[in-house]
């Protein structure tokens, strides 16, 4: 999690604890200031380009101090950063807060950062490129920036280059008229794309639609299917057919997948060219008795603000946004007590773990007052008592937010230059960096951000290993996909090589000011399970004040692993996404002011999972004596033993239990 000042309504008359624990070196001429301006107080520009700022310091008799010492700072820290002379870099589109510091006294300018214009067209056929005669077929319009970005499309003037074999109306819909291949292209200003269509004469006479005889539930996706014959009767095997479904509340998608959010009974229609076949489906509610309660309650000492969790048999390790990691006995979850705590200079402990044995675990460490951040490795053999055995900064010293044990490795987040470090810890006294590997920065950084040192324009938030391949959430660009031993690109753990990457824009998905990413990831199954993070990007964490989260978790299906698609989410709404943990057809997470949430994953998913009843378990996890009071802001969930373990910042550790059986 990161953190920024509070937000533009009250910054400039309250106290910003870090900001001004930051910045207490400000220099002596300007500990008088009685206010500072910022100019200009609004400004606009496109993404990638630069903007200069100046600070106007008066004092308490709105005298000008020209000589006067000011620090900058630009938040969101993923969309701008500032320079020690006020210049602003912007890297993606959203509305950033531009602060001039001086004497303890803050400005704010506001700076609306527009995105590239699109540099690159292509069109897209989400129903394929192959028709029959009278046919029609939907085609799009993608658009991308200069940086691979994707944005909203311009409008789009089509047109056919074979028009006697295919038109096209103004909305891509294509419309096949005769055999042979069409050239269909796409033109927004000086951009242009092209794809081609392939008609062939209709050689369907007849089509029938088979659906399950059994009932679906709401939120099960059925696979239909489309048997088309010719005038013998034979069977016609590689003519596709069109779908669609009448009535709200279900959706039919290009291959035939049918899920609906609404019980009821939905006509369902396939088509190739003028030949339709029609059936209908019965969907039956989605009803699921299992429930999540709370068993005990484990706060953290008053003051204290807990962070990620790891359970490992009768214990789990508490890291906290301190220096300090508490492990609690849980070998009766009812009463989990504290049994020891291990402590390590830093500000931050995101991330802690141990191998599949429990034997070595591993910190990450965020904020140290010596500047040297990185791994802390420690003994968990005692698993009550761990002691540290060695530190890992070398090249990783600005700081590391995730850390994943695959095997003997550690695969490190490198906060000062946005890579990932591979880290080999067969000797845990003597641990050793194997590989790195990054996404091209677009300039170089990196920008102060509070007690951390970042890259804003590039980022790497979490990792997730599993059969040789690196499931990357890499906050503006997405997820990506590294052959770390897989074997699909020739990778491996010393020599990782791309397989994939899956964009979205986040500037279209959540509002003007929030920060936000690709947050965290996790493979379970045929998918990948990709949290957003969210919130404004003025929060400060030191603050006891309540603040609004969001985050979509993005379900990706993976199994074609050079292509991969998302086929599904979960939109919260209300409240925020955090870590994820997905276990036996249960998706676990830490939903931030929601608290925990369970989710049934199980089958197959598409469409929109919280409209399909698929939300199974809760569990506010704030408390009248919490951090914020009776606020949740919840990090982590994770099943153990029987029990469902969380994490929360406000309010410490959570034991809960899914009671109740699964519906047949």
């Amino acid at each position: 999690m990161r953190t920024c000042p509070r937000t533009p309504a009250t910054l400039a008359p309250l106290a910003v604890p870090l900001l001004l624990a930051l910045l207490s070196a400000a220099p002596l001429s300007a500990q008088q200031a009685g206010a500072v301006e910022v100019l200009p107080a609004r400004a606009a520009v496109t993404a990638g380009e630069k903007t200069q700022f100046r600070a106007v310091v008066r004092d308490a008799a709105g005298k000008e101090m020209p000589g006067a010492g000011v620090h900058w700072l630009a938040t969101p820290f993923d969309i701008a950063g500032a320079d020690t002379l006020g210049r602003v870099t912007t890297y993606r589109p959203g509305q950033a807060y531009v602060l001039a510091i001086a004497g303890g006294k803050v400005g704010i300018g506001v700076l609306e950062i527009a995105e590239r214009p699109p540099a690159r067209l292509s069109i897209e056929a989400p129903e394929g490129t192959r028709a029959v005669v009278a046919a029609t077929l939907q085609l799009e319009a993608a658009a991308a920036t200069e940086i691979g970005d994707p944005v909203r499309a311009p409008p789009v003037t089509w047109r056919s280059l074979d028009a006697r074999i295919a038109e096209v109306s103004p909305a891509g819909l294509v419309r096949a008229l005769a055999p042979g291949r069409a050239h269909i292209a796409a033109q927004a200003g000086a951009l242009t794309a092209e794809t081609t269509v392939t008609v062939r004469a209709n050689p369907v006479r007849s089509l029938a639609v088979s659906v399950p005889a059994a009932p679906a539930r709401v939120g099960d996706v059925v696979a239909l299917a489309a048997t088309a014959r010719d005038a013998a009767g034979e069977a016609v095997r590689d003519v596709p057919a069109r779908w669609s479904v009448a009535g709200p509340g279900a959706s039919l998608e290009p291959d035939g997948r049918f899920v609906a959010s609404r019980p009821g009974l939905y006509p369902v229609v396939a088509s190739v060219g003028g030949v339709a076949a029609s059936a209908a489906i019965r969907v039956l509610p989605r009803t699921d008795p299992r429930r999540l309660e709370a068993v005990a309650h484990a706060p953290l000492p008053p003051g204290v603000q807990a962070a990620e969790l790891w359970p490992v048999g009768d214990v789990v390790y508490v890291s906290t946004i301190a220096g300090t990691v508490y492990v609690f006995d849980v070998s009766n979850p009812a009463a989990p007590g504290l049994a020891d705590s291990l402590v390590v200079d830093a500000r931050l402990i995101n991330d802690v773990s141990t191998t599949p044995d429990g034997r070595i675990g591993v910190l990450s460490r965020e904020g140290a007052s010596s500047r040297r951040n990185g791994l802390v490795f420690f003994d968990a053999t005692d698993a009550r008592h761990p002691r540290i055995v060695s530190e890992y900064t070398e090249g990783i010293s600005g700081g590391v937010h995730s850390a994943f044990i695959y095997q003997h490795y550690v695969f490190a987040t490198d906060d000062a230059t946005g890579s990932l470090r591979i880290i080999d810890f067969s000797d845990p006294r003597a641990p050793r960096q194997v590989a790195r590997w990054e996404i091209p920065r677009e300039t170089s950084g990196p920008y102060a951000v509070e007690f951390l040192n970042v890259t804003p324009e590039r980022y790497l938030h979490d990792v997730y290993v599993q059969d040789g391949l690196a499931y990357l959430a890499y906050w503006k660009d997405g997820l990506v996909i590294l052959d770390v031993g897989h074997g699909i690109k020739g990778g491996s753990i010393s020599a990782p090589r791309l397989v994939s990457q899956l964009k979205y824009s986040h500037a279209e998905l959540y509002p003007p000011g929030f920060m936000a990413g690709s947050h965290s990831v996790f493979r379970h199954g045929r998918y990948v399970f990709l949290a957003d993070e969210s919130y404004p990007g003025t929060v400060d964490l030191a603050s006891r004040e309540r603040f609004t989260t969001r985050g979509l978790v993005h379900v990706v299906d993976v199994s074609d692993l050079e292509r991969p698609r998302k086929v599904a989410q979960y939109d919260p709404v209300e409240f925020g996404a955090h870590n994820l943990w997905a276990e036996d057809g249960l998706l676990y997470i830490g939903a931030y002011d929601g608290g925990v949430r369970v989710l049934d994953v199980s089958g197959e998913l598409r469409g929109e999972l919280r409209e399909q009843a698929r939300v199974i378990g809760s569990l506010y996890t704030g408390s009248l004596a919490g951090y914020r009071p009776n606020v949740a802001l919840a990090w982590s969930a994770i099943p153990h033993n029987g029990h469902v373990l969380a994490s929360d910042i406000n309010t410490g550790l959570w034991v809960a239990k899914l009671v109740g059986a699964p519906t047949p």
